[in-house]
């Protein structure tokens, strides 16, 4: 059975020979492996990506999830060529951060957004957006009016970036699996109106509330077409902030109805999902066996989450595949290998009574994970991982 071929017949809940062994590895880990720096990389831009990716999984005996094709441009604006939708982006050095602030001229008023971007080690680059776009319903209108559509020929970029899919694809061959990463509902929201505003939208203005989240999950909708055209085989779809914290009422009265068409949305084009909420979700882990969802990470436990692995493997259906339960935070970078090794059979010797498991740190490994911690994590699951 080829690498490929035992990734998705996990996916689709068939028997295999093994536990795959998947964890989230992120750009840092390629760069801390090459030693470069994210800046030399250009951070969001890497053609060689999908080659570099390869090697660095085969250095630790990881199972081919590749999750680096996606395209990071996907939520930049770009002017619509009518001048209805004029878009100006400016660098900044603003407290030391770099900072992107993007301006959106309608033929009604001015929108705009800020980002930051830091560098908070010597491998990791990271961004947060410090002002969003829709701050009212005015706001929110604009996009509607005005926004073009997410088109190849508005984004050339994004036809480049989407071509490193392809290419991953091609790189792997029969050894791995392509995952494209994308918002939930909930999260593809936030990405343009912040999340403490979210939470008092449908108790203020409920129309409103169901116009935005739909209009994005739809235009995610049409991102996500093109991922899988260009050669993705699974969309990790962001859901990590309708986590516990917004209490089951919540989640079943103004998430889960979004989350589950988009569900289904994606199993119409063929491909898989993995529901990536990598942090507290015992409160709602239920409402998740009703989405339809085929994958679930990442199980993430105290004190970075709550879920208690025991309490899910009763709690979640038979059917749905598990991935994560190993924590990067503190765990993978201060245990002894040895412990590792001890952790990672316990939690196998667990999840192989089930079955549909996938062994997966619980969200990507930090710069300073001893590399011999990672090979002993891998070697476990190989060890112990056998069905």
């Amino acid at each position: 059975m080829t690498g490929r071929e035992g990734l998705l017949k996990t996916f689709r809940g068939e028997k295999v020979d093994r536990v795959p062994v998947c964890p989230w590895v992120y750009k840092n880990l390629i760069y801390r492996y090459f030693d470069t720096t994210p800046e030399k990389q250009k951070w969001r831009e890497n053609d060689s990506i999908a080659e570099m990716a390869v090697e660095v999984d085969d250095y630790f005996s990881f199972d081919h999830l590749h999750r680096l094709g996606t395209p990071w441009h996907i939520y930049d604006e770009k002017s619509s060529g009518d001048g209805k939708w004029v878009v100006e982006v400016q660098f900044k050095k603003i407290n030391g951060r770099d900072t992107e602030i993007t301006t959106i001229k309608t033929p009604e008023k001015i929108i705009r957004q800020v980002k930051e971007f830091d560098q908070t080690s010597r491998y990791t680059y990271i961004e947060a957006i410090r002002e969003y776009y829709i701050k009212d319903k005015d706001d929110f209108n604009q996009f509607v009016k005005y926004q073009p559509p997410f088109e190849e020929a508005i984004y050339p970029e994004i036809k480049d970036e989407f071509e490193n899919l392809n290419k991953a694809k091609k790189v792997l061959g029969d050894r791995g699996v392509v995952v494209s990463c994308m918002q939930g509902a909930f999260n593809c929201l936030n990405m343009y109106r912040n999340l403490e505003l979210m939470m008092m939208d449908p108790l203020k203005d409920l129309g409103l509330y169901k116009a935005m989240i739909e209009y994005f999950s739809n235009r995610g909708f049409q991102i996500m077409k093109k991922m899988k055209k260009h050669g993705t085989d699974i969309i990790e779809i962001g859901a990590n902030l309708a986590t516990s914290g917004v209490g089951e009422k919540f989640f079943r009265d103004y998430v889960l109805k979004y989350e589950k068409d988009l569900v289904g949305k994606i199993h119409s084009l063929g491909a898989f999902d993995i529901y990536h909420n990598c942090g507290d979700a015992d409160k709602i882990m239920h409402l998740y066996n009703e989405m339809g969802i085929n994958t679930w990470g990442y199980l993430t436990p105290p004190p970075y989450g709550d879920v208690d692995l025991d309490k899910a493997l009763k709690v979640m259906n038979k059917d749905m595949v598990l991935i994560g339960n190993i924590d990067q935070v503190d765990f993978l970078v201060k245990a002894t290998p040895k412990e590792i090794k001890e952790r990672v059979r316990q939690v196998l010797e667990k999840v192989k009574q089930r079955g549909n498991f996938i062994l997966s740190t619980t969200d990507w490994p930090f710069d300073n994970t001893p590399f011999e911690n990672l090979k002993a994590f891998a070697e476990a699951g190989l060890e112990f991982g056998k069905y």
